[in-house]
């Protein structure tokens, strides 16, 4: 038989210290024999993963009841096992603790630390929670599923600023519409299909047609050694990225 161990009120320091928690035995059951511990400290335990296997204590007329399962109710690494192979629990006893994690980046909605499912996660009341997760910024513009924390975004920015600084450049904005491209849904039969892309954004979607402006390419080629080179435009994401890539 499984069930989830509580977790207490484990202190939180200030900043950004990660939070620990007190996992304790489950209160309103019989004292537990601490069997086999199923994780090790520096483990990581996402929610429902069983920290223990334990026995009841029976009383001297009761047969032996079965072994359960103690789970974690929070997902983390385990910093430290309180009890003892063999030693009696007693409800409401702390058997671990565990240092939360705080889901600092996150992919479609797992953790890339932990590798908790943020989306499968039930509260107690079998409505859906949406777990707490520092992950709030879109670092990559292509994959804009990939979220990091504000502490991992302000990291990454000065991983930039580094090696732009060793590189010896600037980054560059540049608009496309109307700068770089001239795109229209009007295609001219009389106009020379030369140097004009023709592509669609999805099956429905009107047929587009793109032209480099006059000497771009070479424009292009002279200041990308100078700067690194960023697009701007007020299209869509996918309508930049199929210009980025011809």
């Amino acid at each position: 038989m499984a069930e989830p161990a509580d977790s207490g009120g484990g202190a939180a320091a200030e900043g950004n210290a990660a939070r620990v928690t007190e996992v304790r035995c489950p209160a309103g059951v019989r004292p537990l024999r601490l069997l086999e511990w199923k994780v090790k400290p520096g483990a990581l335990v996402n929610v429902d993963s069983v920290i223990a296997v334990c026995a009841p204590i029976a009383a001297e007329s009761e047969s032996r009841a079965a072994e359960r399962k103690l789970k974690s109710d929070r997902a983390g690494a385990v910093r430290e096992l309180c009890c003892q192979l063999g030693q009696v629990i007693a409800p409401g006893s702390v058997i671990a603790k565990v240092e939360e994690c705080s889901h600092p980046v996150v992919m479609k909605g797992l953790c890339a630390e932990c590798g908790q499912d943020l989306t499968q996660l039930q509260s107690k009341n079998g409505k859906q929670q949406a777990p707490i997760s520092t992950a709030t910024v879109s670092m990559v513009h292509s994959v804009p599923e990939l979220m990091v924390s504000s502490e991992q975004a302000e990291q990454l920015g000065r991983e930039d600023q580094q090696r732009l600084h060793r590189n010896r450049k600037l980054v560059l904005m540049v608009d496309l519409d109307q700068t770089l491209i001239h795109t229209t849904e009007q295609h001219c039969q009389r106009m020379s299909n030369k140097g004009i892309f023709h592509f669609q954004l999805g099956r429905g979607e009107p047929m587009l047609h793109t032209r480099l402006r006059p000497h771009c390419k070479d424009f292009l080629e002279k200041i990308a050694k100078l700067y690194e080179l960023h697009v701007f435009t007020f299209g869509s994401r996918l309508y930049a990225h199929t210009i980025a890539g011809t």
